[in-house]
């Protein structure tokens, strides 16, 4: 393996020269192998930028800032170089560098970002190590802008190939351009008012021209999908203000068709004071993006449905936007309470997005296999459709179902004589009607539910309650239920016992009259519970 190879397999553990901290030793790894590599190649960039990178491993009273720079921009263009495999840059590995350095300054400056928002809701011991990571983060832009400034020199002092377009001379064309004739100068004429009128629009033509080009030029320039761009005239007189849902210092303002984003506090009955030049347009926007900045869908006067692509779009422009303030903003106009709670929201909204599109697409696929039997059966009895399979399942999901329904009363009152396809046709109608209630058929049949409904029973004076009897053998079984009559003594035990069935019943009402015990009681056994009907204490009786 050559020496390009393995370094080019140790870049991974060279990366972390990034994340060093300042004040604290530096370790790593490939530090063996990086040496070793150092003095096996020969003398080219890789080598004195191999070199470059190693020196931190020499301050062992801990890296500054400084040391970490310079090692960090030296695995940059070691990365380059190595992915390149060449020992030297040329041409296509220096434009190559200039990119690198970007990402890198991209990367960074959000690490940056953050890092900053951190500090704001560190604890005092993290503040330290984070204000010095921030110091090197920021060293480290610095460090990049300036390499890609010394590239970009380099590569302009490199020949470039001198490539003109051939062309073939022709002795006539020379006769020609001798023989043109000298055209005088003519002679200016007095401009008339009606000329000056006619300048005096073009050059406001022109200046609306060149206005709109450099907004397009701004645009450009724009950090969010709003593609804002600075406002420079010194007041705006705005026709509706809005207050920003997420932090109050700030509004939206409309003019016409136009949309500016400014602090509040420059406001004066819809006069915006711009001499802070803080007033920014933002040229293309959507109304669902003005809705997010301005109301807060997920409270109960909203009734959300499963979001658009547009309305996802003006969701997503929405959280770019708000992001950037906050990162431009925070500690200054914005608070990191507000920042929370925007990230708070936000993750509320992502979550009812998805929980939205889940349940549209059940919906769809439980509707599915309803809407084809629907079509097959229209198909079968040749009953025309109207909709196509899509449109039958959004009408199902939405509850728009009175055509469907009708049609299959029409197949049943017509067509069927048969009970279990009529079963069926109802089955399937059923599933169309209650569609939306998702439990309708995990319903008991009422008939089938327990006796819950019945009032409780309340017993009379002086009832004696027993364990549930078992059935006695030879008892009088009519259906689930026997009547009985009891004899009990003063302990309250059961002597004497006697069974009736419907039949006997006047036999039965003899027999308590009769009867002489200290407590008669006449009823019913029911699944082996018995319920009173006639009690007797003491000589006294009770009709129940």
């Amino acid at each position: 393996m050559t020496e390009q190879a393995i370094i080019k397999q140790s870049l991974n553990g060279m990366a972390q020269i990034i994340n060093a901290i300042p004040g604290e030793v530096y370790v790593n790894k490939e530090a063996e192998t990086l040496l070793i590599m150092q003095h096996r190649l020969p003398e080219s960039d890789l080598k004195k930028q191999i070199e470059i990178y190693n020196a931190i491993f020499a301050k062992q009273g801990g890296a500054s800032i400084s040391d970490i720079t310079d090692s960090a921009i030296a695995y940059v263009k070691i990365k380059i170089l190595s992915e390149a495999e060449l020992l030297d840059f040329d041409a296509k590995s220096l434009r190559d560098l200039i990119k690198e350095c970007r990402v890198n300054i991209d990367k960074t400056t959000n690490i940056l970002r953050l890092s900053k928002t951190h500090l704001l809701t560190a604890d005092d011991f993290q503040k330290e190590r984070i204000e010095k990571t921030a110091k090197k983060n920021e060293a480290f832009i610095t460090a990049l802008d300036d390499v890609i400034a010394e590239v970009e020199k380099r590569i302009e002092r490199m020949p470039k190939p001198l490539e003109l377009p051939e062309q073939e001379f022709d002795f006539a064309d020379e006769d020609k351009e001798a023989k043109k004739p000298v055209q005088d100068k003519p002679l200016q004429s007095k401009v008339s008012v009606t000329e000056r009128i006619q300048k005096f629009i073009s050059s406001g033509r022109e200046k609306r021209e060149m206005e709109e080009r450099l907004k397009v030029v701004e645009k450009e320039d724009a950090e969010t999908g709003c593609k804002e761009i600075p406002f420079y005239d010194k007041t705006l007189f705005a026709t509706e203000v809005i207050p920003c849902k997420d932090f109050g210092c700030y509004s939206l303002l409309k003019r016409k068709d136009n949309v500016y984003f400014g602090l509040t506090k420059n406001l004066k009955e819809k006069i915006y004071d711009n001499k802070d030049q803080s007033l920014i347009e933002l040229t293309e926007i959507t109304e669902e993006f003005l809705q997010f900045m301005t109301a807060d869908v997920l409270t109960e006067e909203y009734e959300l449905h499963t979001f658009t692509e547009d309305e996802k779009f003006g969701m997503r422009m929405y959280f770019n936007f708000v992001s950037k303030c906050f990162e431009k903003h925070i500690g200054n106009t914005l608070t990191v309470s507000e920042y929370l709670a925007f990230k708070r929201y936000y993750n509320r909204l992502v979550r009812e997005v998805m929980r939205l599109d889940e349940e549209k697409h059940r919906n769809y696929y439980r509707a599915l296999p309803i809407a084809e039997d629907y079509m097959e059966l229209m198909a079968s009895y040749n009953m025309v459709l109207s909709e196509n399979k899509r449109e039958i399942v959004e009408g199902i999901i939405a509850g728009k179902t009175d055509a469907y329904v009708e049609n299959l009363d029409l197949i049943i009152e017509h067509h069927i004589v048969d009970e279990e396809a009529k079963k069926d046709l109802l089955l399937l109608k059923e599933r169309i009607i209650y569609f939306a209630d998702e439990d309708h058929f995990c319903k008991p049949d009422k008939e089938q539910e327990p006796d819950k409904a019945k009032p409780v029973q309340v017993l009379p004076a002086g009832f004696i309650p027993q364990m549930p009897m078992l059935q006695q053998a030879g008892a009088p079984l009519i259906g689930n239920m026997y009547f009985t009559l009891q004899c009990l003594n003063e302990n309250r035990e059961v002597v004497d016992e006697a069974y009736f069935a419907t039949a006997n019943m006047p036999q039965a009402m003899e027999d308590y009259r009769n009867k002489e015990a200290y407590i008669k009681r006449f009823g019913l056994i029911q699944d082996g519970r018995f319920v009173p009907l006639l009690s007797s204490e003491g000589g006294s009786e009770h009709e129940e």
